[in-house]
C-alpha cells in the first residue's frame, strides 16, 4: 500500500522484505478523486533507502522509502491500484 508520495520519492507498506540500496520496477495508479477518474498512472524505476519493521497487531509488514530514479505518466485500461516489479 502507498502511503505518501513525492516527486522525489514514495513510502509503501510490504509484505515481504526488502534491503536498503535494492532496485525494483514500479508502478502506481493515484486514487481517482486526484485523477477526474482517468486510470493515470505512474510508473519507472527506484531504489529502496529506509526500511522499517511495522506491527500492525495481525502482520509483521515493512515500511519501504523508496527513491525514484526515472518514472513517467500514463493511462491505462486496467483498474489495479500499485505493484512492483523486481
Amino acid at each position: 500500500m502507498t502511503r505518501d508520495i513525492s516527486s522525489h520519492g514514495f513510502y509503501f507498506r510490504i509484505g515481504e522484505r526488502l534491503s536498503a540500496g535494492k532496485k525494483f520496477g514500479f508502478s502506481i495508479m493515484p486514487p481517482w478523486e486526484f485523477t477526474q477518474a482517468t486510470r493515470a498512472f505512474i510508473s519507472g524505476r527506484a531504489r529502496v533507502v529506509r526500511v522499517e519493521e511495522i506491527w500492525d497487531g495481525t502482520a509483521d509488514h515493512m515500511g519501504v522509502g523508496a527513491v525514484m530514479e526515472g518514472y513517467k505518466f500514463g493511462l491505462s485500461e486496467s483498474s489495479s491500484g500499485a505493484a512492483i516489479q523486481e
